[in-house]
């Protein structure tokens, strides 16, 4: 069933003015701010008692569709009055099935059996799954500059007054949004200024995100928090002039734009790590009423990433990729690999005798991706320094086993290694000496690599970056960013720069990129390619090489 096919435009105004949705969002746009967690909880807790006993009275019966009478539609007041209800015939009425089962998956937990949808419900969950993934997309493509472009000029101003930026009394938006950023990308000093007014709730938000390996963190239930706290009245009333937080209310998802993460963890791992960070912050933070960490903690889900995306639909649409896509590709497309990591730590987080091994499968998974291949006693001394645990080659087969990760890291010849790299080379061949591998300062940086990060963004990245962008024969910006991820991926796995330059002149001759100039290529890959964490130099990039 497709909610689209049978909601009246009625309906959706209904919604629009019951959730305080823009009217000017389409349909689907609509339903996808509906359906979002924080939201079905509110629709749920405003229905009476009796229209919740019925809900619940329908999830547990086996019915799908879900057919009821005139008597049960009266019951369900709220849910007849925002369109989830939908009349078959005189005396008989259908209520939505991806509306019972969000109910479900957001307010019981998955208590009861998810109603199975059929081909219309599901194109309606790929839809909906898009727009996720489009805005997961936008989110992490937001710069500080861009953030702060969308704040109103009161609120810049607010914030150099409050943190003492020297400015003129009249200044222009756009000014202020320069001055506010190049005052915190200049030194640290403004960031230790944010840290200094840094209370537990907002350093407990700083670590989940940090924690996240992305820059949000959609398990953080600012909604409810708010809902719950009698002397909160919005989310501006936790995060109180900490500028970097971007809370986006329609969707209920925290971020920190990405060039400001990146600088906090900079300056993190400049001054000894997120433990010691934490630790002094915790010493030094500000006081602040115990209900609002506690809220916090209690409305932080323990879900993947990408909660709202459900885990059934996930897992067949990554089933279904890998019966079109050759076993090959499914390896060196960087963004299925990452889906399938994602697919693989919703089965751990979900299941409480699994959870232990969330932070050993991101290790693991971090080491193929940044080696792509590493000797059983090379992750044994990986684990003990960076992890502080002691295991034999024989813990980490038997607990690789217990995962069932091999469709994400294979153990082979005392070897775990990349999937691809069985397909590339004889791993009984590999070389793999203790020494000479680049090795990651704390567990955190490690950790970045879990997400397919092979680099550290610096200026000259930043500009080949841009340079494949604006090369790419692509309009859609996210099958640009698919692209670009994609070649990063294949130059890092180059042995030479002779054969990364050639990996390039292939893309052009299969038209995915715009015919470019052997010199101007040369330049460019010498630019970027350098700067990538290379497998061929077990971790390091040229120019570390350079000073070995």
């Amino acid at each position: 069933m497709n909610t689209l096919n049978h909601i009246t435009k009625v309906k959706i105004y209904e919604i629009q003015s019951f959730l305080d949705i823009p009217r000017k969002l389409s349909p689907l746009e609509t339903l996808h701010i509906a359906f979002k967690s924080h939201h079905i909880n509110f629709i749920y807790n405003q229905m009476n008692k009796t229209e919740q006993d019925c809900i619940k009275s329908l999830l547990d019966s086996n019915d799908t569709p879900v057919i009821v009478n005139k008597e049960i539609k009266h019951k369900c007041q709220l849910s007849q009055r925002l369109g989830f209800i939908y009349k078959t015939s005189t005396n008989t009425f259908m209520i939505d099935t991806h509306f019972l089962n969000q109910i479900n998956t957001h307010v019981f937990a998955n208590h009861y059996q998810n109603k199975v949808q059929d081909e219309d419900g599901q194109l309606l969950i790929q839809q909906l799954n898009q727009l996720d993934k489009e805005l997961f997309n936008a989110i992490q493509h937001t710069s500080l500059k861009d953030y702060l472009s969308t704040l109103k000029s009161k609120s810049l101003q607010d914030i150099l007054k409050f943190y003492q930026i020297k400015s003129p009394s009249k200044i222009k938006k756009s000014d202020a949004v320069n001055l506010i950023n190049d005052t915190f990308f200049k030194d640290y000093t403004l960031l230790e200024n944010v840290f200094d007014h840094f209370k537990p709730s907002s350093l407990f938000m700083l670590h989940q995100i940090i924690k996240s390996h992305t820059n949000y963190d959609n398990s953080i239930d600012l909604a409810a928090i708010v809902a719950e706290q009698p002397k909160l009245h919005t989310a501006s009333d936790v995060l109180d002039h900490l500028f970097l937080f971007n809370y986006n209310e329609r969707y209920n998802i925290l971020s920190i734009p990405y060039d400001a993460l990146d600088f906090i963890q900079n300056y993190i791992n400049d001054n000894g790590g997120v433990e010691t960070f934490i630790s002094h912050q915790e010493h030094h933070i500000a006081p602040e009423d115990n209900q609002v960490l506690e809220g916090l903690r209690l409305n932080t889900k323990n879900t993947a990433s990408n909660d709202d995306i459900s885990s059934d639909s996930v897992k067949e649409e990554l089933q279904d990729l890998e019966a079109e896509v050759p076993e090959l590709e499914i390896y060196m497309d960087p963004e299925i690999r990452q889906n399938l990591a994602e697919e693989q730590l919703n089965q751990f987080k979900n299941n409480k005798k699994m959870q232990q091994y969330v932070t050993p499968f991101n290790i693991y998974f971090a080491i193929t991706n940044l080696y792509g291949y590493a000797s059983l006693e090379r992750v044994v001394h990986l684990m003990k320094h960076l992890y502080d645990r002691d295991m034999t080659k024989k813990d980490i087969i038997d607990e690789i086993e217990a995962m069932n990760i091999n469709q994400l890291v294979i153990v082979q010849n005392d070897m775990l290694l990349h999937p691809v790299i069985p397909m590339l080379a004889n791993s009984d061949e590999i070389d793999d000496p203790l020494k000479g591998f680049y090795e990651p300062s704390h567990l955190d940086e490690l950790l970045i690599y879990a997400n397919n990060e092979f680099y550290t963004r610096n200026t000259k990245l930043k500009q080949f970056i841009k340079f494949l962008r604006n090369n790419i024969k692509e309009d859609d910006d996210i099958k640009k960013e698919k692209t670009v991820r994609y070649i990063l991926f294949h130059l890092r796995i180059a042995p030479d720069e002779a054969h990364a330059v050639e990996m390039m002149k292939n893309l052009i001759k299969q038209n995915k990129l715009l015919p470019i100039s052997d010199k101007k290529l040369s330049k460019q890959i010498e630019k970027g390619w350098t700067h990538l964490r290379l497998w061929s130099l077990r971790g390091y990039t040229v120019n570390e090489t350079k000073s070995l």
